[in-house]
């Protein structure tokens, strides 16, 4: 196989790079190794001599995204402020990255790709009173609350109460004298909207994450 000029000069980073774009804007299920060495205008052949396989290249176009997570810098706030901002800047970036969820959603690429927002997660934990296994654990618990929102996200949009008559639709005929609690509360379900009840989950459960933690005094 002659090697073209263009194929030489080929470097792994470009691969990511286009990689990477074609994903965010056509999709995960979209995206094929052929069709990147067409935008590339190379032959397949020469993809896999930067990448042994596919799976290899995702991995690094995963990296290549989440490694632009733009993580605060609130030296004066308050710790709650702080979890709370880096909740939202998880959020922030995932959603602007919608069409690469299909790779984040895989826990070892997650995992892999976004060390240095489990490093400030972690620091955060420890910094209120969290050791050991309780600090992974409330970490996670901020970091899989953040994302989880994100990967459901979408159907908020869908969801039935959104739409003139779409709950009604959805619940059929019911008799609501044998649910007086959820008639209460049925203009409630009217709307949902996925940034008010990601902000006020956040606030719960970062304010249950302070006040469960072992002490609020950093250990020496």
């Amino acid at each position: 196989m002659t090697i073209t000029v263009r194929a030489r000069k080929l470097t792994a980073d470009r691969v990511v790079d286009v990689a990477y774009e074609l994903i965010s804007k056509r999709g995960l299920d979209w995206f094929s190794m052929r069709k990147l060495a067409v935008a590339l205008d190379v032959n397949p052949m020469t993809v896999y001599l930067r990448f042994e396989n596919k799976d290899e290249l995702l991995d690094a176009v995963a990296r290549r995204g989440l490694a632009q997570v733009t993580l605060p810098d609130l030296p004066n706030a308050s710790w709650a402020e702080r979890a709370v901002a880096l909740s939202e800047a998880l959020r922030a970036h995932l959603i602007a990255d919608r069409n690469l969820l299909g790779l984040y959603s895989t826990a070892g690429r997650l995992s892999s790709a976004i060390l240095h927002s489990v490093e400030q997660g972690l620091t955060l934990m420890e910094e209120v009173g969290y050791r050991d296994d309780h600090a992974v654990l409330a970490f996670r618990s901020l970091f899989w609350h953040s994302v989880g929102l994100v990967l459901v996200d979408h159907s908020f949009e869908k969801f039935p109460a959104n739409t003139p008559g779409g709950l009604q639709q959805t619940l059929g005929p019911v008799d609501m004298h044998t649910l007086p609690t959820f008639a209460r509360h049925l203009p409630s379900f009217t709307s949902l909207d996925g940034d008010a009840l990601f902000s006020h989950t956040t606030h719960l459960l970062v304010a249950g994450l302070e006040a469960g933690a072992p002490t609020t005094t950093e250990t020496p």
